[in-house]
This record gives structure tokens, sequence and C-alpha cells, in this order.
């Protein structure tokens, strides 16, 4: 065997070695052991119309029996905190926003991560907190979903975010007449969600806390007759339907 076929089997067991090596000391997930040891979490929002799942075609029955169309339905949620039987700590994601519209095809958003435990509650702040809703003065600044400028008032943080966008058309017998709910301000604090969750998470598995929305108890006992963008009385009713309306899956 010649001198240049020897070299080149040297060169190549070398690069196998170096190849092994790598394997043998290249980072696995979960400390290097390759199992995992923890679950995936994710939040996922479904909107329903009664018994059916809400169509923006259909329209939405009032509680005085007005035909209600609903164009836009878009809300903040944040500080998500998972609790067990014994409403001991098992999974928090203080500083997750997520920003929720009913026209999207989906609406399905990632958490984070959580040791495996069994969820008996499911807790969840709607709307945001004074820091998310005045800070970011420069929208484009803003991380998301706080840069989306269809929910600041004028396109401006000055007067803060809007927590909840719902507009649409209510039919009082004459004819439809559009409503716009912009609720905003300083007087509209966000309120808590408390839903109950039996799901045992299990390491490697992707837990998803399945809420749904029902349009028509949201708008069940709001005036829908004008724009109430503020933080009056009617946005701060909606406030307290939107949490309600919303029930586990």
């Amino acid at each position: 065997m010649n001198f240049k076929a020897l070299t080149s089997m040297a060169f190549m067991a070398l690069a196998i070695t170096a190849c092994k090596k790598d394997e043998e000391v290249a980072p696995t997930n979960n400390g290097g052991t390759g199992t995992p040891t923890t679950a995936s979490v994710k939040l996922s929002y479904s909107f329903v119309n009664g018994a059916t799942a809400f169509d923006p075609d259909t329209s939405v029955i009032h509680s005085a029996g007005r035909t209600v169309r609903i164009t836009k339905l878009k809300f903040y949620a944040h500080d998500f905190h998972l609790t067990d039987d014994a409403d001991v700590t098992v999974g928090e994601f203080h500083d997750k926003i997520v920003l929720v519209d009913a026209l999207n095809g989906s609406n399905q958003f990632d958490l984070g991560t959580m040791a495996p435990e069994h969820v008996h509650n499911v807790e969840l702040a709607f709307g945001l907190d004074s820091a998310s809703s005045y800070g970011y003065p420069d929208q484009v600044a803003a991380p998301a979903p706080l840069n989306e400028s269809d929910m600041t008032w004028a396109w401006s943080t000055s007067a803060g975010r809007i927590f909840i966008k719902l507009e649409g058309t209510m039919n009082d017998g004459s004819g439809d007449v559009p409503f716009q709910y912009h609720a905003i301000g300083a007087a509209l604090d966000p309120l808590m969600g408390h839903y109950h969750i039996h799901q045992e998470v299990t390491a490697g598995s992707t837990f998803t806390i399945g809420l749904k929305l029902d349009l028509s108890t949201l708008v069940s006992n709001l005036a829908l007759d004008n724009m109430y963008h503020n933080d009056g009385a009617q946005t701060q009713l909606l406030l307290a339907n939107l949490v309600a309306a919303t029930t586990p899956l």
C-alpha cells in the first residue's frame, strides 16, 4: 500500500472518530437524557353561537329578540395561572399576552412548558395590565401582540391600548344600526376568569387549554345602539360578559 493510500485511510479514520465523539457529547433535550421531562402548554380559543359554531355571516340573537351581526371581535388576555386540586401552582405564564380574534380561522397560542402534573383550574386575566396598556409609546417597537395598530386609540398609546374591540350591527326593527365597543381607559381593570379543566399532563405531551366563547351570551344584555369608546358602564359590562361567556371545551 503506497503512502498516499495510507494517508487517506488515516484521515478517514480521524474523521469517523471525530463524528462519533460529536455524537457522544452532542446535547440532548432535558439534561442530556433524551427523555422529555416537561409538557408543552397551549391555549386554543373557539367561538360558538349558541349550540353551533360561530359564522360571521349568520346573525346572533340578542336577548331582546333582535338580530345582531358581528363584524369584529378582538380581545387581549394574559397572566395564565394553573393549579391542581389542592390549589397549588403547577404552571404559570404571567408574562404571556395573547390577542384573540374571532374572525381568525385559528386562535391557538404557545404559552410555554410545565412539569407533569394534574391541572384542576386555569386562571387568566382578560384585558391588559397598566404597563402593557400604556407602555411602549412607539407602537412599532412594542412586542407582539401589543404592536397591533388596530388595538390602539387613534393609533396612539397615550390613552392606552384597547382591551376589547367589538363591532357590528343590530336590527332595531327598522333597519341595521351600527355599533362599536372600544373598551379602553384607566377605569377598565382586567378581570380574572377561572375555569375548571381536569387534565393529567404527562411529560412529552402537549396540554391544550381549550376554551370557547358563546357570542350570544357575550351580547345578550349589551345596548348595541351606539359607539362606546371608553371605560364606562357598557364597556365594563362587555368585559364582564367576556369572562362569563367563556367556558371550557
